[in-house]
């Protein structure tokens, strides 16, 4: 991995960790939704040698490389499971997800709110957040008074122009409607009794997909 993108992944895990490590209790369960490689995952686990922590993901050769990465370190409190998030039901205290992908990121939250856990996400891919058979968009009283469907879905394929290659100016407009998409899931969390903030990510050019939405239930 390339100097420049290794730091950036750095940065991203620094900024989900640190906020991880400061809700965690002894004896909390943590849960690392569409872990991947295991980077967020292994890392919680190794700073919170307290808490329980699992990694659910979908793909085997992943899980495969994160496991040998858990075992090179020795961790003896971190579990691996490969399915899809739906098919896990096990209880948790605390869900993570680093740029779950599209309505994936959504998914997360309502499995934490049923749970009743804190969240802490990363979302990512905004132009492939459409209604589901699960999600209708926009998902919050106040935002569903305010935006069709539509204007949602607009407001969604902006907030992908983010890239670093496009100009400072529609950058910053995609940021902005990257912060109203997240505005509304977090609307939509607290009508369910939590508290919640949408916070970027320090720098921010640690990634242009940078918005973290933190819930914590009432």
């Amino acid at each position: 991995m390339p100097y420049d993108r290794a730091l950036r992944k750095q940065q991203q895990l620094n900024n989900l960790v640190y906020v991880v490590t400061n809700q965690a209790k002894p004896g909390d369960r943590i849960v690392d939704f569409c872990s991947g490689g295991g980077h967020v995952g292994i890392v919680l686990a190794h700073m919170l040698p307290a808490c329980q922590v699992t990694l659910i993901e979908n793909k085997e050769l992943s899980l495969i490389r994160a496991k040998k990465r858990s075992d090179e370190l020795g961790l003896s409190n971190i579990w691996f499971i490969q399915a899809n998030m739906e098919y896990f039901t096990g209880m948790f205290n605390i869900g993570v997800a680093l740029h779950a992908c599209g309505v994936a990121t959504d998914m997360v939250i309502e499995h934490c709110i049923k749970t009743r856990a804190s969240f802490v996400t990363c979302p990512c891919c905004y132009g492939f957040i459409q209604n589901t058979s699960k999600f209708n968009f926009p998902k919050s009283e106040q935002f569903k008074k305010t935006l069709s469907y539509k204007e949602h879905m607009i407001l969604c394929r902006f907030a992908d122009q983010t890239a670093v290659q496009l100009p400072p100016q529609r950058r910053l407009i995609g940021k902005q409607c990257m912060c109203l998409v997240d505005l509304d899931r977090a609307r939509a969390a607290e009508e369910r009794g939590y508290s919640v903030q949408v916070i970027s990510m320090e720098p921010e050019s640690c990634s242009p997909k940078n918005n973290m939405i933190v819930g914590v239930p009432i």
